[in-house]
């Protein structure tokens, strides 16, 4: 891991370099490293967690807990509840709809996949279900209300894979019968949910006509927002069309960390309109990394994804992650991606902050070993010391 995170700290210099000869005007004054770096502060708290499971559960438990008082500490608490079944899009004033949406969205997973350890417990702790009910009907609630149709893709895909990877583990264990009465019940259910959600049905099918014109090739019919009519997949379509235009261009090493500001600066559909509202992102993290680093940068970005999902796959085989874990940063991951194709995550804290605090969970069981053989020597050598 600290190999990736200094080829990245390399490669981000050099691309400034590169810059610098290339786009001088765009390059900066210096390689802002720390666009990089962040990314990998996981690393710390993953070596602080010692690769025990009990630490993660609880660092993943306050992280959560934080997210579900978040209404109170930082919204109105029930009044925005109250506002939000009445149709207004709420987010708690954490950063924006968006970002309450990516939190309340992740923690609504880890409830869901971890249930049946807190069923596991004795019996004696029925507080710890009721507390589970109450975080459940809150974040849930949260979800709802924040109409973030990006989240409820997320939680629906993140959701699809754990049942397909449960099914594929355990499949010997169900008949055919048991295996389609489960199916039918799990249809029935999301149908009844949706069925009986006005707030869902409308905000899910807002712009049906903006993605079909989109479909037919007719951009003259993708509309823009105005004071009467808000379209935000308009908005992010032209965006990105313009960002396709600019990443074909320069395809492998992009225009820098300036480039998207110079994108908005110099737009060709819309110009005034995206000037008025002041866009400083893509509301995409793939375009997002591709324009400012190129293709490489991208390749970078899922080696990184992909080296974790490979490397928990491995920890959980020989033992030192736990299923749940790893179904959880499984889920997470498909809904991380599903998300970051709608919003630039990770150019913001909140992004930068969930990222770390998922991935520092998954890293600590990945590291499990060494830690642990590390822990050994270290108390070797005390004891030694010892008269």
């Amino acid at each position: 891991m600290f190999h990736m995170l200094w080829w990245a700290l390399l490669l981000a210099v050099c691309h400034w370099f590169y810059l610098t000869l290339t786009l001088s005007h765009l390059a900066g004054d210096y390689p802002k490293l720390d666009h990089i770096a962040r990314l990998f502060v996981f690393i710390i708290f993953a070596w602080w967690l010692a690769g025990s499971t009990r630490n993660t559960l609880i660092f993943w438990s306050i992280a959560s807990a934080a997210v579900i008082l978040s209404p109170w500490i930082a919204g109105d608490g029930l009044a925005d509840f109250q506002r939000g079944f009445h149709g207004e899009r709420i987010g708690f004033d954490i950063r924006n709809v968006q970002h309450s949406a990516m939190f309340f969205g992740t923690v609504l997973l880890g409830l869901l996949i971890f249930i049946p350890r807190l069923l596991r417990a004795p019996l004696q702790h029925y507080g710890k279900l009721i507390l589970w009910v109450v975080a459940f009907l809150i974040i849930l609630a949260g979800v709802i209300i924040s109409q973030t149709r990006a989240t409820w893709l997320g939680v629906a895909a993140a959701m699809l894979t754990v049942f397909l990877l449960l099914f594929i583990e355990h499949r010997k264990r169900f008949s055919n019968k048991q295996l389609l009465l489960i199916f039918f019940l799990s249809t029935c259910l999301a149908i009844l949910i949706i069925s009986n959600s006005s707030l869902v049905i409308e905000r899910a099918t807002a712009e049906l006509d903006t993605i079909q014109a989109l479909l037919r090739g007719d951009w003259s019919s993708v509309p823009l927002s105005t004071s009467e009519v808000r379209s935000s997949v308009g908005e992010r379509l032209y965006s990105w069309r313009a960002a396709i235009d600019m990443i074909a261009q320069r395809p492998l090493l992009g225009w820098g960390d300036q480039g998207v500001d110079y994108l908005f600066n110099n737009i060709q559909y819309n110009h005034a309109h995206y000037q008025a509202l002041n866009f400083g992102h893509l509301h995409n993290l793939y375009l997002e990394i591709t324009l400012q680093y190129g293709l490489l940068g991208l390749v970078a970005y899922f080696y990184l994804l992909i080296w974790f999902t490979k490397s928990a796959w491995l920890a959980w085989k020989r033992g030192d992650m736990p299923g749940d874990v790893l179904l959880f940063f499984y889920a997470f991951l498909c809904f991380w991606s599903v998300i970051n194709l709608f919003e630039s995550y990770l150019i913001f804290w909140t992004g930068v902050f969930l990222f770390n605090v998922v991935m520092a969970g998954c890293l600590t069981h990945i590291w499990k070993p060494e830690l642990r053989a590390n822990r050994s020597k270290a108390i070797t050598h005390i004891e030694k010391d010892l008269p």
